[in-house]
């Protein structure tokens, strides 16, 4: 069984207190496994390093610091995959854009929309599935979330999994096939990326959160530039 992870950051007992009562209605009446971590201020989240949080419901307006601090500080943790921005003030949406940031909660919150965020959550972490690859000594598997981006090495490839490496005994053509599509995309003779592990593509160029980047080959180009923007439809969808 899938098992959720969710943070909530807000200083306002009341409010946070709602939507923790929320979160965990919507679990007990349709299943699935949670665990929860409060936070009541930005200083817990940005030195939260030992839990992974899938989902963070945060608080915008807090004493020390706020919540488009936290969001930028969370941009470089990877234990935190997903951003809520919960708010009193409806202009703030236009400062809580990030590329973790994934919805704007108007206070009070709205349980609806609150289990909308819940649910998405849940799918994309139960559709992260194992991928097996071919090694000298047989198969070893890694879910598509781990994979940052796979380098083509003649009749090898190279899965490059954040600080890791991993060499595979399989085509980049094979691997791609493996991957199927969207987040993973083609944008070279020589790499596949995948993009939910990327901060944005300029010009000829996709730059990865973790502060790397790859040229975009001439003739993936075009591709390149409808696949994210494909990609980038399909988030905001969600």
């Amino acid at each position: 069984m899938v098992n959720l992870s969710v943070g909530i950051c807000d200083d306002d007992p009341k409010c946070h207190r709602r939507i923790m009562e929320i979160c965990e209605k919507h679990f007990a009446d349709n299943g699935g496994a949670c665990d929860f971590h409060s936070y009541y201020s930005g200083e817990e989240v940005i030195n939260e390093h030992d839990n992974h949080i899938d989902l963070l419901f945060l608080d915008v307006e807090m004493e020390g610091i706020d919540g488009l601090k936290v969001m930028h500080k969370a941009e470089e943790m990877p234990n935190i995959h997903s951003i809520v921005f919960v708010s009193a003030h409806s202009e703030a949406v236009w400062d809580s854009f990030g590329y973790k940031t994934k919805g704007f909660l108007p206070k009070p919150v709205d349980e609806k929309k609150i289990c909308r965020y819940l649910d998405q959550a849940y799918e994309i972490k139960k559709n992260d599935s194992f991928i097996d690859f071919p090694n000298y000594t047989g198969s070893v598997f890694y879910k598509k979330s781990e994979i940052v981006y796979v380098k083509s090495d003649s009749n090898y490839a190279v899965l490059y999994l954040g600080s890791n490496e991993k060499i595979i005994t399989c085509t980049l053509k094979e691997c791609e096939k493996k991957l199927g599509g969207i987040p993973f995309l083609r944008v070279h003779r020589s790499y596949i990326v995948n993009l939910d592990h990327i901060k944005n593509i300029t010009g000829e160029t996709v730059c990865f959160k973790d502060g790397s980047a790859i040229r975009i080959g001439r003739s993936y180009r075009e591709k390149v530039r409808k696949g994210y923007n494909d990609y980038l439809l399909g988030e905001l969808k969600r």
